[in-house]
């Protein structure tokens, strides 16, 4: 009973996001960049094979599954003048009730040149800085095999003198089938207006298998960014050559609809060191005419 009003509640959700998207601008459009190497390794189909802290931002149901605590710190080498990162923090609150978590997303945008008129000098240079900061919480076995969290969000837009705020809410789920399959579930996004545009609301969810005894791990997402009206479907792995190696490949369907001119778009591909405690993740994504990208994660478990 308890499973079936959770899920009349997130349809409901979803149908009355749907009911208040159109076409039109989003506004903190950073907040559709994705963090976590491993997670954009694999084309983002990391609604279930999010780990560690990075879950703050993918899915904050993940958390509940944490059995010590996570530290991880992300930067990711974008554009010129353009850089993004993101440090998280989770832990296990005592006598199993739950795990609380701590994230802060930022991307930066430097010496953006400022001219009054027609001048071939700028007249000055400016910064568009981006913050979103998260609190998460998350419980496991809420209802048999499922697992739920929560994220409040508090959003930050700096644009020169313009400076804009919003509050959001995300809402994650994770749902054991069986031995194989794992399915997830998550609402991201959902607040206030950021200055005059709406936040980039997303809808995401998806599952993931094991095969040859776990060492690789395949995953499918679909995406529906509702006031963008964008559809994308996330195919992702991650093969463990040993406890200490991994590769990871994946793609993001759908991505020729942002005219980036370029097949590559929505390829990810890297590979991720394990030592001891430490984790050291790489990943490479393409954005066609705007560039290559560069993602590297430090995680330590403690």
């Amino acid at each position: 009973m308890k499973l079936k009003i959770l899920l009349s509640a997130v349809l409901m959700l979803a149908a009355s996001a749907a009911r208040a998207a159109g076409v039109g601008t989003t506004g903190a459009q950073f907040l559709k960049v994705g963090v976590g190497a491993k997670e954009l390794a694999m084309g983002s189909a990391a609604s279930v094979l999010t780990e560690g802290a990075n879950s703050v931002n993918w899915n904050p149901g993940r958390l509940a599954g944490l059995k010590e605590r996570s530290l991880t710190a992300s930067y990711n080498m974008l554009f010129i003048d353009e850089s993004q990162g993101f440090v998280g923090y989770a832990s296990p609150l005592k006598n199993n009730t739950g795990v609380i978590g701590f994230g802060v997303n930022y991307l930066t945008v430097a010496d953006i040149e400022k001219r009054a008129g027609d001048t071939e000098a700028a007249d000055s240079k400016f910064d568009n800085n981006n913050t979103a900061v998260n609190l998460s919480y998350a419980r496991a076995e809420v209802s048999p095999n499922l697992s739920l969290g929560a994220s409040l969000k508090y959003i930050q837009q700096k644009l020169d003198t313009q400076n804009d705020k919003a509050i959001a809410l995300d809402l994650g789920s994770s749902y054991k089938i069986n031995s194989d399959w794992t399915a997830a579930f998550t609402v991201r996004n959902f607040g206030t207006k950021i200055g005059p545009d709406k936040l980039p609301l997303t809808l995401k969810g998806g599952a993931a298998t094991g095969f040859f005894e776990g060492k690789l791990s395949v995953a499918a997402d679909l995406d529906w960014l509702v006031y963008d009206e964008r559809f994308y479907a996330d195919l992702g792995a991650d093969y463990a050559l040993s406890k200490h190696l991994s590769f990871r490949a994946g793609y993001q369907i759908g991505r020729s609809q942002d005219e980036l001119n370029s097949g590559l778009v929505g390829l990810g591909a890297g590979l991720g060191l394990k030592l001891d405690r430490m984790s050291l993740d790489y990943a490479y994504v393409p954005f066609g005419d705007l560039g290559d990208t560069h993602r590297m994660t430090f995680g330590f478990n403690f």
